[in-house]
């Protein structure tokens, strides 16, 4: 395994994405190198996998030097954390879209799953390293479990409303939220994460089912499981 060299890392905030306060992003050529390193990792981490990347890697994919990344980002989980970052609004603000739409609680749920597992899809690249880097870097794992703490208050909320309206009464809102989070992240994770394709769930999958399912099955499966542990009365 090709390892890369880890330069101190700065503390961040949650409240502030990673880098951000650097001056060479404040121009629009600084932002556009930015962004350029950003879409070189998402390349370089789906191709070589996020452990065996090296910073030199995602440079020279970015056409930049190795030195112009340290204006950016401090180490290669600094720049995964960005990526995490990028990948959390933009799936919190598909999820809302349903809701916002009017649509009823459980088909705006079923949509919500949609659009995180599509999303998920995108990001697949960086969202591997995701997990291999939170077991692996303890700075990593708090910028995480910080991004991943907004996304389950997300849910949380959405539960207590459901409960308002005389569904799922004694569950707790914020361990029912963690659990259906993770239900839903794993197994992105396992489906897409070792699948050939990222659209068949099964083979690959790390069950013992050797059967094949399409995205539209898995959606659903999820959105089942998802339905019936809020959207329940006595």
């Amino acid at each position: 395994m090709r390892r890369h060299t880890v330069r101190p890392a700065r503390k961040a905030t949650t409240a502030t994405r990673p880098g951000t306060e650097r001056a060479a992003k404040a121009t629009r050529k600084g932002r556009e190198t930015d962004e350029a390193f950003r879409a070189a990792a998402r390349t370089v981490f789906a191709r070589d996998g996020y452990l065996n990347s090296r910073i030199s890697d995602i440079a020279a994919e970015a056409g930049k030097s190795v030195a112009s990344f340290y204006n950016y980002y401090d180490t290669k989980a600094d720049l995964l954390a960005a990526l995490a970052e990028d990948f959390h609004h933009e799936a919190s603000e598909l999820t809302k879209r349903p809701y916002r739409a009017g649509l009823a609680p459980q088909e705006a749920l079923r949509e919500a799953v949609a659009a995180f597992w599509h999303t998920y899809r995108r990001h697949r690249g960086e969202l591997v390293g995701v997990f291999q880097a939170s077991m692996l870097e303890e700075e990593f794992r708090e910028r995480w479990l910080a991004i991943r703490a907004e996304g389950t208050g997300m849910i949380a909320a959405e539960i207590r409303r459901a409960q308002k309206d005389g569904y799922c009464p004694g569950a707790d809102p914020e361990l029912t939220a963690s659990a259906l989070s993770a239900m839903l992240e794993h197994s992105c994770y396992i489906w897409m994460g070792h699948g050939d394709s990222g659209t068949r769930a099964g083979t690959g999958t790390g069950t013992a089912a050797d059967t094949a399912a399409d995205e539209e099955r898995a959606i659903d499966a999820l959105a089942t499981i998802w339905v019936k542990s809020v959207y329940w009365r006595p």
